[in-house]
């Protein structure tokens, strides 16, 4: 049965069994997630959120880039969506199948817990690699089908890894561990029509809140389904139409190989959705290589799969939100400013002429070697000049995936630039510096003190 394989992984792996390279991996992902939580506390979802937890709730687990607790599923609402609210945070694609965010509903519910009982490092790690590789485990099962539905995997897959994650923080029997899935299966949701809009990352908050109920009711001797990974109305086959048969039998050829580093964990180099890095890549090597300037376009082409429409559905943008999911708005901001920062995505900067002028130039085009399907994050830009000159770029491996990836300098620059829209300097390299050896921490609560300006910021 699949979902007493999952149980028994998630109550049998220790920390001595993680592999240096999956820690290292882990440190990098961590740091990455914080500092973009950081950054998006900026975001008015994130002062929403935040408006509202800070309302309700007993004061035990701290919101980032605030100065108050609220309850710990609060909290990891509250981070979970300002990780995910800048759309800046990492990605997956097991076996190169669909992308989905895995770290933004980990780790936030991972935190609060963490900081409610005074957990070590080492436990935010074993935890963290928990949840990952059982949503990796799920998502190799029944991916696909989900998101051509319509589901956000974001969330329901997530709400799955953050309560596995909880799961073992709390040390949960491998009973009420299923218990814990079975629970965290039922909240499970999220919508992709919602995407371009503040409650994209509130599907984020919602699996990383889902876990931690789901944990702790468990916990408490809630009831729920033993086996909701198995049988005609499992979370497979409900949300996804995938036959128990087709779940188990793919999951028992993963072994014991953690999917963190055997598949590889993307890191967004742009805060935008991970189909429009290619042509970002491509759109600034074209600036600077032939010194385009968007007064002498005539046309652009955007040569991509026929499926790519149908995840950046926003062709004339009026917000920043929705111009991360817009092809045509990251092509234009990326000639005209030539580059692709946090900056880039305001309302303000969508809403100026020379980029709607410029959008009005850029077009869909599918030729039959792009595909029609979404296996991977590639494609050709095509600028035609007034001149009568042509220029191309062909981008098959963004910046960020395992392929061509970020490296831990990369990271920590991030790191960096999220940080100090929040953080002192000092409290930057601080947290930095104890993200970066997190196994040598014995009380998150350190750590989360400088995230919650619990210390004095100098």
């Amino acid at each position: 049965m699949f979902t007493e394989e999952i149980v028994k992984f998630i109550t049998g792996i220790s920390y001595k069994q993680l592999p240096s390279a999956v820690i290292d991996t882990s440190k990098m992902a961590i740091l990455d997630c914080l500092g973009v939580t950081l950054a998006g506390a900026e975001e008015s979802s994130s002062k929403i959120i935040s408006q509202y937890v800070r309302e309700t709730g007993q004061p035990e687990a701290g919101v980032i880039g605030r100065s108050f607790k609220t309850s710990v599923d609060q909290a990891a609402w509250a981070n979970g969506t300002q990780a995910h609210a800048l759309d800046y945070d990492d990605y997956f694609i097991p076996d190169h199948l669909t992308p989905y965010h895995p770290t933004v509903a980990i780790l936030p519910a991972i935190l609060a817990v963490g900081q409610k009982h005074h957990l070590s490092g080492k436990d935010i790690l074993l935890a963290y690699n928990t949840g990952f590789e059982v949503e990796a485990r799920i998502a190799l099962a029944c991916i696909q089908q989900q998101y051509d539905l319509g589901w956000h995997t974001t969330s329901t897959l997530g709400s799955l890894g953050a309560a596995a994650a909880i799961s073992k923080m709390l040390r949960l029997n491998e009973e009420k561990t299923a218990i814990a899935l079975g629970i965290a299966s039922s909240l499970a949701g999220g919508l992709r029509q919602n995407f371009g809009t503040m409650t994209k990352p509130l599907h984020a908050g919602n699996a990383a809140r889902n876990g931690v109920v789901a944990a702790i009711l468990a916990q408490s001797g809630f009831t729920a389904d033993r086996n909701i990974l198995d049988g005609p109305l499992s979370f497979g086959n409900v949300l996804g139409r995938q036959p128990q048969a087709t779940v188990t039998r793919k999951n028992q050829s993963t072994g014991t190989d953690f999917h963190i580093v055997a598949s590889g964990l993307a890191f967004k180099p742009y805060p935008s959705c991970a189909y429009t890095h290619w042509a970002i890549d491509a759109t600034l090597a074209l600036k600077t290589e032939a010194m385009i300037e968007p007064g002498d376009i005539v046309d652009i082409e955007c040569r991509t799969s026929s499926g790519l429409p149908d995840i950046l559905i926003h062709h004339r943008p009026v917000t920043a939100l929705e111009g991360k999911f817009s092809l045509e708005y990251c092509v234009a901001i990326a000639l005209i400013d030539g580059e692709a920062t946090l900056k880039q995505f305001s309302d303000e900067k969508v809403k100026n002429r020379s980029v709607k002028e410029l959008i009005t130039k850029i077009h869909y085009v599918h030729p039959p070697e792009m595909g029609s399907g979404l296996l991977d994050l590639k494609g050709e830009i095509v600028i035609r000049l007034r001149n009568g000159k042509a220029y191309s770029r062909r981008v098959d491996i963004a910046r960020g995936d395992p392929r061509n990836p970020l490296n831990k300098d990369e990271i920590a620059k991030k790191y960096r630039d999220c940080a100090h829209v929040s953080l002192s300097p000092e409290a930057t390299d601080r947290s930095l510096e104890m993200s970066s050896h997190l196994e040598a921490i014995s009380d998150i609560t350190e750590l989360m003190d400088i995230l919650t300006f619990k210390v004095k910021q100098c």
